[in-house]
Order: C-alpha cells, then structure tokens, then sequence
C-alpha cells in the first residue's frame, strides 16, 4: 500500500455454518489483492478461526435453532492487517467430544504474527495480526 493511502476494510456477517469458511476465506482474499502478505498463512487462520466458531461456539444450539452468527473484520495498514474472527456463542471451554484434532489454535499461533483471544460475556473474539512482508522478492498478492 502507499504511504497515506486510506486502510482498507472488510466486514462480514456470515451463519455459522460449514459453507461460510470458504466465503470468509474469498472474501479476505478479494480485499487484500496488492498487499504484499503471506496469503497462504492468512487463508490458514482464517479458515482455522471460522470453523472453530462454527463446530464449537454454539455446541449447545439444536439442529433446528437457527445457526449463530459469524463476523470476520479486516483492517489493513501500512504495516500490515488486523483479522478478527467472532462470535456470539457459549465462548472457549474444554469438550470432551470435540469433533477436531485441537490444532485450530496451534495453526492460528503459527500463522500470524500476533494472536489476541477475548472471551466476552457472549463469544469469543479471535484478532491476527499479519505484517506486510518486506523482503524485496515478497509476491503481491
């Protein structure tokens, strides 16, 4: 991005369910076409904070509630971006049932270079920080 130019934003508003996560991961994608990121990592944790909203914030709703809600925001600066992942559900416990492997977080860690987690009277909100990288052969993506 140009120094000075306006930072660049998206906001989604997404059900929880399971054919959001390639929609959130595309829409990150479209408005992050020129900056120079790792895109691979973004799509990882993105993909990785959707579906674990999706499979685990709103465990106890039945089948035929309604699903919850999704919300993926992105901010890019001059140094980079901000992707924040958040839901409005039973926020982060242990389960005895889980259905994944419990490398969701793990995966996040790795692939961003900050990781915030929020748990909130209702939800839980996930924020990545992925810089801009500056290597003079950094493919813009």
């Amino acid at each position: 991005m140009a120094e000075g130019e306006p930072e660049r934003a998206l906001k989604l508003d997404l059900p929880a369910v399971p054919e959001s996560c390639p929609q959130a991961r595309s829409w990150v994608r479209d408005v992050l076409v020129g900056v120079a990121v790792d895109q691979g990592a973004i799509d990882l944790a993105v993909s990785e904070a959707v579906t674990n909203a999706i499979v685990h914030a709103y465990r106890d709703r039945a089948c035929t509630d309604e699903p919850g809600r999704v919300r993926v925001a992105v901010v890019v600066d001059d140094d980079g971006l901000w992707v924040t992942v958040s839901d409005e559900g039973g926020g982060m416990a242990p389960r005895t049932d889980s259905p994944g492997l419990g490398l969701g977080l793990p995966l996040m860690t790795q692939s961003s270079d900050e990781l915030e987690i929020d748990q909130m009277a209702r939800g839980t909100r996930v924020r990545m920080r992925f810089g801009v990288r500056r290597d003079a052969g950094a493919a813009v993506r």
